[in-house]
């Protein structure tokens, strides 16, 4: 089982200086805010079991921001049979202050894909937006975005 860790390293000698789980919960592909990437970030964002699943059977079916200095963590469960990919952080170019959480989720209920995006600080509630895709994005497909 797969879960969060916090590992220290001493970049002059590459040793590590300390190892230790911050999650005990399965979860996958964490992320921080670009800008963030080899600091103190206040919220790691990660794909993660749905509550009450059994986890050797089910794929991950949320997606959660979890803040080591509180031990919070805040579930965006997107339901049953609906499988969302890798959390993806993106900030507001014109707002520094706000930003958002993309996933492509599939949708077993529909055989369908939507783009789904949240309030980064607001998990916990609806998604602001759903954009449907022509076509299903096969779950475990990974990518990123970029701003054209």
């Amino acid at each position: 089982m797969s879960t969060l860790w916090r590992v220290e390293i001493n970049p002059q000698t590459g040793k590590i200086i300390s190892n230790q789980q911050i999650l005990d919960k399965h979860c996958e592909f964490p992320i921080v805010p670009q800008q963030q990437v080899g600091q103190n970030s206040p919220s790691t964002y990660l794909s993660i079991q749905r509550p009450g699943v059994d986890t050797n059977k089910e794929i991950f079916g949320a997606i959660a921001r979890f803040e080591p200095k509180s031990d919070n963590l805040t579930i965006a469960d997107c339901g049953e049979n609906r499988y969302p990919s890798e959390p993806i952080y993106v900030q507001d170019s014109e707002n520094p202050e706000q930003a958002w959480i993309l996933t492509v989720v599939y949708d077993g209920n529909s055989d369908s894909s939507e783009v789904w995006v949240f309030d980064s600080d607001r998990l916990d509630d609806e998604p602001v937006c759903k954009l449907e895709l022509p076509s299903v994005i096969p779950h475990s497909f990974h990518g990123t975005w970029k701003a054209s």
